[in-house]
């Protein structure tokens, strides 16, 4: 099976931060406006909440990816 190369392998862990982010960024949003709005945290919006922090927690696992992509990018090009 062939290698993905280095802007593919790029371009995927920036899709994949982008994407963590913008859905932790949207359930945060719903968690603090519930909350504000006198719900409390429990059930499904304590669920949302863990979520959000999921999809923080993918979003900052994709940038070291991407920061490592970068860096064999940057060895890569030093080369030549």
């Amino acid at each position: 099976m062939p290698q993905a190369t280095l802007r593919q392998r790029k371009t995927f862990a920036l899709i994949r931060v982008l994407g963590g982010l913008a859905a932790a960024l949207y359930l945060c949003y719903v968690v603090v406006a519930n909350v504000l709005a006198g719900a409390r945290l429990e059930g499904a919006l304590l669920y949302s909440a863990l979520l959000a922090f999921a999809g923080f927690a993918y979003a900052a696992w994709y940038l070291r990816e991407l920061s490592a992509v970068a860096r064999e990018e940057r060895e890569a090009g030093g080369k030549g």
